[in-house]
């Protein structure tokens, strides 16, 4: 299967700190009724993180490609996306283009994952 794949980004939006200045940790339950009693009211500051930013490439079908990248440059993210994986949330924006012999990703969309296995 041919996968081509055009200036593709992955950004997603985090929540960096509450208005106090305090870091916003992950969701257990003991953090989470802290955070109930600092009151609703904390805003939180969000920044946009950048996971690929308009990258372009083919793979060809009866070829093996080697992904290679410093630790946190997108390359997890990249092949979930690929193959169907990746999380899309309201939070996480996902741009380009990726066809698979042709067909857009967004018909294959719940075929992906059976395709990939």
């Amino acid at each position: 299967m041919e996968v081509r794949f055009k200036h593709v980004s992955i950004s997603a939006d985090v929540a960096v700190k509450d208005q106090d200045g305090t870091k916003v940790e992950l969701p257990t339950l003991s953090n989470e009724l802290i955070k109930a009693t600092r009151g609703v009211v904390a805003n939180k500051h969000t920044a946009k993180k950048k996971i690929l930013k308009g990258i372009s490439g083919v793979f060809k079908p009866g070829t093996i490609t080697l992904v290679l990248g410093q630790p946190g440059s997108g390359k997890s993210s990249f092949m979930k996306l690929l193959s169907g994986r990746f999380p899309e949330e309201k939070n996480v924006k996902i741009e380009g283009e990726v066809t698979y012999n042709g067909t857009l990703r967004a018909d294959l969309r719940t075929l992906l994952p059976q395709f990939a296995s």
